[in-house]
């Protein structure tokens, strides 16, 4: 009940003689001491999250969980508010208009441009009628499949549509020229080339494929589905509505004959006329412009090819500064390319002449990418306190800043978490009208200023485009760091312990830290570490448990011993001994205390030492884990090659069950070994198998690969000149253009071996 006294409770002596609790110990019903805060806007709040399931549309449950706060919010008490901290579908929202306009865009210029090159209103029927027929039976695969409509799929959908309008202009086209359908297995080709470039994304890391992976089955299924549309729907569609072909009239005369209206004049059909005459010379224009362009490339074949070569550019600059080994190549090469004349005189110059845009590339974009998520504009800031400090201490100094964000009003919303004693967070969002303005700029700059008056700790401010700030001196932790693994904790900390010392048994490592985890900084957190005597512990017969346990009631603080069942739910029972506060780590060692029936001293079985300790134990794949981290001092190649050397032996040591292994770490968004990269080559190998059975020769599918480099050239551009991060969508470009730059080659070499068919004297 909610009378209950602890202090009531009756304990039984050794003698038989029942008395109170507390006539032992005092007894008091006081709350909980909190273990961290939350608030939203500076008060304190309950935070809920709602999770929709995999299979729910998220928006309209999102409109169904705001009507039901609607509600709830009318229902509250004075003093009392509920908001939404994060919604996930306004971004989804946002993006999906965004989509919806550039489809819709996407379509009118492309049925634009056939409306201005054919100037016939039954051809843009059938352009329509095949693009909506084709999307309606794509959307039947979308549900045979299983696929989710979301961002990336809607994406497909629109970089699909050129494509697909591609496939039935070009089958109507030679259609209403020749009258067959012979064009289908370039069609074929060209498109079985995009799918087979897209097919590749399945088989990348879970990364990148996951955002990937429903945009290319989209892509595939319109593809196709187009496929059929082109070969059977288009040319019955042609048959079925008598469209024919528009004769050729003589470029000298072009005769235009229009059926005027009554009542309807001859100058106001003249601007129209005049359109129309000079859109029926462009196809001559452009014909002129075209065989000009074809001789004089023809006849400086070589510069060219030249000249594209250096565009695209040669990488050399990813030549080693030196070769290691002993061999004849390591030593030439070493001699000439290693020499600090080359490399100090000789390889800016060469770099920048042969690396094209290759180098800038990879020197100025790649090196520089992330993984990337587009999210809300976010202000983050983040409180540090030393080690000793109180929770409350750590509350104290937050709400000063919170007290300062208080009041500005182009702030929506800001969430503060007192994490720790020694850690604290808090998020800022922004009104929409503000999100792009300058006003996060200008709260970050004042921010900072508060931080620095506030003092006391140390401050992060983070999360806009430029430079985040930090007033923080910690040393850093080290950049060579090694994992350990093993099925028992105290095993496996005596043998990182081990490995330590072999690490500081080199000159050039002063420090080696133990944690659970990574850290960028050195931490100051540390523990007294009882190092115990075990010989002498088992003369005397005591184990560690046992040790434990005879010091443990004097000195421990907030021990729980049970529980008890009130009006208002669980309220747990904790012990503190009053000697834990009275006496100091030096009584602790030389106080003596009874185990065994004997008295001893803890420094006769144990050393006390201060000293960095893990914050907690960690288990990776039912493991436990400890994380070790250093600095060497020298080149990181050479320290490499020492822990390399270094965990080798250690490794040959090990008990069964143990392992200690190198951590590397890699800021590319692509992984470890770039292996996506890699898999571009079978994306080209996929175009030369098929063309070479369409042409059915080994050269001319060479000729259509030899495109695939000259297009990345103004993908290394577009990256560099306007300075765009290089991540997922980066590479999913790479992946389009191999597959739909060799499609407009592919109808040129087939139509051109066709024409040689026909006419085999034509030169």
């Amino acid at each position: 009940s909610r009378d209950f006294d602890a202090g009531r409770i009756q304990v039984k002596m050794k003698d038989g003689r029942m008395i109170g609790l507390n006539e032992l110990v005092k007894v008091s019903r006081v709350e909980e001491q909190p273990q961290s805060y939350y608030r939203i806007n500076g008060l304190n709040s309950i935070y809920l999250s709602v999770v929709a399931e995999e299979t729910a549309n998220q928006l309209a449950l999102s409109k169904e969980v705001k009507a039901y706060m609607d509600g709830i919010r009318s229902q509250l008490p004075a003093g009392y508010e509920i908001h939404t901290g994060y919604d996930a579908t306004e971004f989804i929202r946002e993006e999906l208009n965004r989509i919806y306009l550039r489809t819709g865009v996407t379509v009118a210029i492309l049925l634009l441009f056939v409306l201005l090159i054919t100037f016939s209103p039954e051809y843009l029927f059938l352009i329509v009628v095949s693009l909506s027929v084709n999307m309606a039976i794509a959307v039947i695969f979308y549900y045979a499949f299983g696929l989710e409509m979301q961002l990336y799929s809607l994406a497909g959908i629109t970089v699909s549509l050129n494509l697909v309008i591609d496939n039935t202009i070009v089958m109507s086209d030679h259609y209403l020229r020749r009258g067959n359908r012979k064009v289908f297995m370039s069609v074929l080709a060209a498109t079985l080339t995009t799918i087979g470039a897209l097919v590749i994304i399945f088989f990348l890391d879970e990364k990148i494929r996951l955002n990937l992976q429903d945009f290319a089955a989209v892509v595939i299924i319109n593809l196709g589905v187009s496929l059929l549309v082109a070969l059977f729907f288009v040319p019955s569609l042609i048959d079925k509505i008598g469209l024919e072909r528009r004769k050729r009239i003589s470029p000298s005369k072009p005769k235009l004959k229009l059926k005027l209206k009554s009542g309807q004049r001859m100058g106001s059909v003249r601007p129209f006329m005049w359109i129309r005459s000079k859109m029926r010379r462009v196809p001559v224009y452009f014909s002129r412009f075209y065989r000009w362009l074809i001789r004089v490339l023809c006849r400086w074949r070589v510069a060219v090819c030249i000249l594209l070569l250096l565009a695209f550019g040669l990488p050399v600059f990813l030549l080693p500064e030196k070769m290691e080994g002993d061999g004849k190549w390591a030593e030439a090469y070493n001699k000439t390319l290693g020499t600090s004349t080359y490399k100090e005189k000789v390889k800016p110059v060469v770099d920048k002449a042969l690396g094209g845009t290759l180098r800038l590339f990879v020197q100025k974009v790649y090196e520089g990418s992330y993984f990337t998520r587009n999210e809300e504009v976010v202000l983050h800031a983040n409180a540090n306190l030393p080690n000793g400090s109180t929770l409350e201490q750590m509350n104290a100094l937050v709400k000063k800043m919170e007290t300062y964000l208080s009041g500005f009003k182009e702030i929506r919303q800001f969430q503060t978490s007192v994490e720790s004693a020694r850690r604290a967070s808090i998020h800022i969002y922004f009104t929409k009208e503000h999100q792009r303005s300058g006003f996060p700029y200008t709260l970050k700059a004042n921010m900072i200023s508060k931080a620095l008056q506030l003092g006391g700790g140390d401050w992060s401010i983070y999360g806009l485009q430029d430079q985040g700030f930090s007033n923080n001196v910690r040393e850093n932790a080290g950049s060579f760091r090694v994992k350990m693994y093993g099925y028992n904790y105290d095993e496996l900390y005596a043998q990182a312990e081990k490995l330590k010392e072999k690490l500081l048994s080199h000159r050039r490592i002063r420090e080696v830290t133990i944690g659970s985890d990574f850290s960028w900084w050195k931490d100051d957190y540390t523990e007294f570490y009882f190092n115990l005597d075990k010989r002498r512990m088992a003369e005397e017969g005591i184990g560690a448990g046992r040790l434990f346990s005879a010091i443990r009631p004097v000195y421990g603080r907030n021990m729980e011993i049970g529980s008890v069942v009130t009006e208002e739910g669980t309220e747990k029972i904790k012990l503190s001994s009053r000697q834990s506060e009275e006496r100091d780590v030096w009584a602790m060692q030389h106080y003596p205390f009874e185990a065994g029936g004997k008295e001893y001293k803890l420094s006769e079985l144990a050393t006390v030492e201060k000293r960095q300790m893990p914050q907690e134990v960690a288990k990776e794949n039912q493991q436990y884990r400890l994380c070790l981290q250093y600095e060497y001092i020298g080149s990181s190649e050479q320290g490499n090659k020492l822990l390399k050397k270094d965990l080798e032996e250690f490794n040959g040591f090990l008990p069964m069950g143990y392992t200690a292994q190198a951590e590397g770490y890699n800021w590319s968004w692509g992984g470890k070994d770039n292996r996506q990269y890699r898999l571009l080559l079978i994306v080209i190998a996929i175009i030369f198998f098929i063309t070479s059975i369409l042409f059915n020769s080994l050269k001319q599918p060479l000729a259509i690969i030899f495109v695939i480099p000259v297009s990345y050239i103004g993908v290394f551009l577009t990256f560099y000149w306007f300075r765009l991060n290089f991540d997922q969508g980066g590479f999913a470009s790479f992946v389009l253009l191999c597959g739909i730059t060799v499609n407009a080659s592919i109808y040129i070499l087939n139509e051109y071996n066709s024409v040689r068919k026909r006419f085999p004297r034509l030169s």
